[in-house]
């Protein structure tokens, strides 16, 4: 074997320039592959903390729903007992029927727009008998019925009634039905103001003449004190509401040339209002708003 291969000055340089290069690969690659490493382990532990911050946000959301949700079915049983409640009493100790009836009404047309989802039980209150005090109790006012929506407070004073009506007459209608003058004279009214008169026929030859004093200026004092009361941002709606008393016997003349005061017969005239003027509307109040004032009327009516 030639040995002189081995003791060749270029052989020796090669082989030592290669050496360098195996070390210094080597080196590379250790350092490389140290690098490598961390940025796996980098990685890992990254990826371990994105996932253990979104397994802990999403339960920390499915706590906070399912405590609004449990929070929501609450006040929805306080608030159906409570309206449960106030059904079962005016049932017992409501001396105007008419006025009972125009709740159960409210309550029912509530509960069908719940049902149907048109509306969620926050979206509406319907009070009864709210009394409304003076500084000196002497003036206190009743106001049969409060509906507190989104888009607007609503006052209703209901009227049970049969008969025959004429609503909103006055001086300006003399000419058109001079029989009403006399009663006017017979009754001491203002002829200056508006007024209801219903005629009922009591028999064969009998017919009386009923009349409410002072029904429309009187129900929209009653709007402008809730409003001013509670510090509403809005005008209150005041709504005369004649419920009839025997089954469709019944005829209505509407007179007035008031444009403040709504006026509306019967049941389904009622329902068709809110459901045209109240739940197409704009909105006024938030949930909470009404959750406010209705809160403060509570208070005023413990």
């Amino acid at each position: 074997m030639n040995t002189e291969i081995f003791t060749d000055p270029i052989f020796i340089a090669l082989a030592a320039l290669l050496l360098i290069i195996a070390i210094a690969f080597l080196v590379y690659y250790l350092k490389h592959r140290n690098k490598v490493d961390a940025l796996q382990k980098d990685y890992a532990k990254e990826k371990e903390n994105l996932v253990e911050k979104y397994e802990s946000d999403n339960e920390t959301q499915r706590l906070e729903h399912k405590k609004e949700v449990s929070t929501l079915n609450e006040k929805y049983h306080d608030e159906t007992t409570l309206l449960n409640n106030k059904l079962s009493s005016l049932r017992q100790f409501t001396v105007d029927k008419g006025e009972y009836l125009t709740d159960l009404s409210l309550i029912q047309l509530k509960d069908r727009l719940v049902r149907n989802e048109k509306i969620r039980e926050t979206d509406m209150y319907i009070l009864s008998n709210v009394y409304l005090p003076s500084r000196n109790y002497t003036n206190t006012r009743k106001i049969d019925h409060l509906v507190l929506t989104r888009t607007g407070i609503y006052l209703i004073d209901s009227k049970y009634w049969k008969g025959h009506i004429l609503h909103g007459v006055s001086e300006s209608n003399f000419e058109a039905l001079p029989y009403v003058e006399s009663f006017f004279d017979l009754l001491d009214l203002d002829k200056s103001k508006e007024q209801t008169l219903i005629f009922e026929k009591d028999d064969e030859k009998n017919v009386s003449v009923n009349y409410y004093n002072d029904t429309i200026e009187e129900t929209k004092i009653s709007a402008e004190k809730l409003k001013n009361i509670f510090k509403l941002q809005y005008d209150v709606v005041p709504i005369i509401y004649f419920n009839p008393q025997d089954n469709g016997n019944y005829s209505i003349s509407n007179y007035s040339t008031d444009p403040s005061i709504k006026v509306l017969v019967g049941e389904e005239e009622l329902e068709n209002f809110f459901m045209k003027y109240v739940f197409h509307g704009r909105f006024q109040y938030t949930v909470k708003d009404l959750d406010e004032i209705a809160e403060a009327i509570f208070q005023l009516n413990p």
